[in-house]
């Protein structure tokens, strides 16, 4: 029988689902932990009385980002298929989305906190995409954020606290360190049980579906980017051979 990282908590009333990955240590993000998010998203968003979906990562980190081996190009189309499929089940999820963040949420990891609506983190949190010193890109995040924090964060690829991630648009709210979970059902009980299920369906659609053809526009293109002309080239390969053999990486800048 196969290992289960993801769990599927739902509250009494049906309200709310609390989906975590719970794969130790750190959460990696690979094609295997995708495979199983992603029927647990469909789940959720079929739920009748389901009015908010909360993403968390269990232990003291949300998650180390995505599975580096899978990047090299025999796996990386598997892995951005895989992975962007989650992020789009996210993008079109039929109510509100809220993640809860803390530790280090970096690479895949963060992508996936892009893709939802809200997003609470602890004050000690640490986030980044820190893809460009592998010589890669993260084509979620160029999708999800705007143009000018895309700018900073995608191409320095630089660790960002709670409180710059506020700054960037990143991070709606920052609660003290241990109080995640305090504060994640502080928000979602006063902003989204007492509402209408179908109200906020309806409002959820009609926030999202004005921009979500442009995001999917945009991953999509990053993916080609990445799959047809990044993986290509030496610089593409090398830092994630670089990584994985604990080395400096060597560029050619080709």
């Amino acid at each position: 029988m196969s290992e289960t990282w993801i769990r599927h908590d739902i509250s009494e009333e049906g309200a709310v689902h609390t989906i975590t990955l719970d794969k130790a240590p750190g959460n990696v993000i690979d094609i295997a932990l995708c495979n199983q998010l992603r029927p647990a998203i469909d789940a959720a968003a079929g739920a009748e009385k389901g009015k908010v979906l909360v993403l968390r990562g269990a232990g003291r980190n949300f998650s180390f980002g995505a599975s580096v081996e899978e990047h090299l190009p025999d796996r990386a189309p598997d892995m951005l298929a895989a992975l962007g499929g989650v992020i789009r089940d996210l993008i079109g999820f039929p109510y509100p989305t809220v993640a809860g963040v803390q530790g280090s949420c970096l690479g895949g990891g963060l992508e996936l906190v892009l893709a939802c609506g809200i997003v609470i983190a602890e004050d000690s949190a640490t986030l980044a995409v820190p893809e460009i010193r592998l010589g890669v890109l993260p084509p979620a995040a160029t999708a999800l954020l705007s143009a000018r924090a895309a700018e900073d964060v995608v191409l320095t690829g630089r660790s960002l606290t709670a409180e710059d991630s506020r700054h960037a648009g990143i991070v709606n709210l920052i609660a003290p360190e241990g109080e995640l979970d305090i504060a994640i059902t502080a928000f979602v009980g006063e902003h989204f049980v007492p509402r209408s299920a179908l109200s906020l369906r309806l409002a959820t659609r009609a926030v999202r579906e004005r921009r979500r053809p442009e995001i999917e526009r945009r991953l999509d293109e990053a993916e080609r980017l990445y799959l047809e002309e990044l993986l290509l080239t030496h610089d593409g390969v090398e830092g994630i051979k670089a990584f994985m053999e604990k080395r400096h990486p060597v560029w050619t800048n080709a």
